[in-house]
């Protein structure tokens, strides 16, 4: 006769609550860019979560951004590319946590067009397609924002 199995559950590894903030960030962090390209495409922050994942300064820009296309008849097409993003530094223990994350932006294939004809926009192409931006989160009632980027031309990557 074979002994009983034990039924007592495996019971799962805690993990860093550091770590698990970092993670958090990162995925709002991805959340924003893939947020940001939408909100510039459909000329309108309104139907797009960007507001879930962007705050203070980012939103602001993003809402300026948004502005300017509507008025001079453009739009953003196609979409920027997020890659190796890396948290840099964190304050995780100040009454508002918050991180800084580095990444590589590559804007290639992301530009703006003429919302009429679909040609790219005069003076909207740059000289760097791929280059350094950072960027400021802070958590706020539970919930990572971007509150500020830094774009790095001068960085290439």
């Amino acid at each position: 006769m074979t002994p009983p199995v034990s039924a007592t559950p495996a019971t799962p590894t805690p993990l860093n609550p550091a770590e698990t903030a970092k993670a958090e960030a990162l995925a709002a962090y991805k959340g924003y860019w893939t947020e940001m390209p939408k909100a510039l495409a459909a000329l309108a922050i309104e139907g797009t979560d960007l507001k879930r994942f962007a705050a203070a300064d980012a939103l602001s820009k993003a809402e300026v951004s948004v502005g300017g296309l509507k008025r001079d008849g453009q739009i953003m097409t196609g979409e920027p590319v997020v890659t190796d993003s890396t948290v840099t530094s964190a304050e995780l223990e100040k009454k508002t946590p918050s991180v800084s994350v580095s990444s590589c932006l590559d804007i290639s294939k992301w530009g703006i067009v003429d919302k009429q004809t679909g040609n790219p926009a005069p003076g909207a192409s740059s000289p760097v397609s791929r280059y350094i931006v950072v960027s400021l989160l802070e958590r706020w009632d539970g919930a990572w924002k971007v509150l500020r980027d830094e774009l790095h031309p001068e960085k290439p990557c």
